[in-house]
């Protein structure tokens, strides 16, 4: 199961190059966030949209568990760790339903509509023995000589898929991507500071790019993001049983 939660991110993608850290801006979105005490600041958001460093608005709560971004091109909404294990970030279905809370009085004040929706998350199964990260790499990779004989410490193997998902009255590609990784770092707690070797997992659910039409409103969105929820855990669930078989 996943142990440490790392992350959870929502993102719609609209037309928000109107949505500039202005005070104009600022201050309708400090008002409609007011019972969540979010705080105005700016990133460089650098990219294909932007090739040149553009500053965009962003909210954040003080201790940075929420984030909201608004770049040229998406919306995104993070919810960080504040400890180490990141238990701060609670069920992802909890999450789900705010980040649809936080996207509502979004568009409901910029009378924005979306043509795709993502939802990703990234977290760490328990420990386990050398013996079980080495066997989880060869049943992922059939792989040369080399590594065989020389397992490898860092790995990185990534699935994708296309299915049909029914949005409402809207029939849709949903394209669901599976990452695992084995990764070494640090992780901090009561004790210090201690090393970890780890599988990391990453599923990212999110509509197709090839429609650009913004097609999505307010109850797609609502509608989709329980559909990507149950994809995603059963993702997890898949991957548990498959690694630990």
């Amino acid at each position: 199961m996943i142990d440490i939660r790392i992350k959870y991110q929502a993102s719609i993608f609209v037309d928000a190059n109107d949505i500039t850290p202005s005070p104009d801006i600022i201050s309708p979105l400090i008002d409609i966030f007011r019972d969540k005490t979010f705080i105005p600041n700016t990133f460089q958001e650098i990219g294909p949209a932007s090739p040149v460093p553009k500053v965009r608005l962003r909210l954040s709560t003080t201790n940075n568990e929420w984030n909201i971004a608004f770049a040229t091109h998406r919306i995104n909404i993070d919810k960080n760790p504040i400890e180490p294990r990141g238990s701060n970030l609670g069920e992802l279905s909890d999450f789900c339903s705010e980040a649809m809370d936080f996207f509502g009085r979004i568009l409901n004040k910029f009378n924005k509509r979306a043509n795709r929706l993502t939802l990703n998350t990234n977290g760490l199964f328990e420990e386990m023995t050398e013996t079980q990260l080495s066997t989880i790499y060869t049943k992922l990779f059939k792989t040369t000589k080399f590594y065989s004989e020389n397992p490898p410490f860092e790995w990185d193997w990534r699935s994708v898929s296309e299915i049909p998902i029914k949005i409402l009255e809207l029939t849709d590609s949903l394209y669901v991507i599976t990452i695992l990784k084995r990764v070494r770092g640090e992780i901090g707690g009561q004790s210090g500071v201690s090393k970890l070797d780890r599988i990391q997992c990453s599923p990212d659910i999110n509509t197709s790019s090839q429609n650009t039409n913004y097609r999505f409103g307010l109850p797609h969105i609502k509608n989709y993001f329980p559909q990507a929820l149950e994809i995603h855990n059963m993702l997890i669930e898949q991957m548990e049983e498959y690694i630990n078989a």
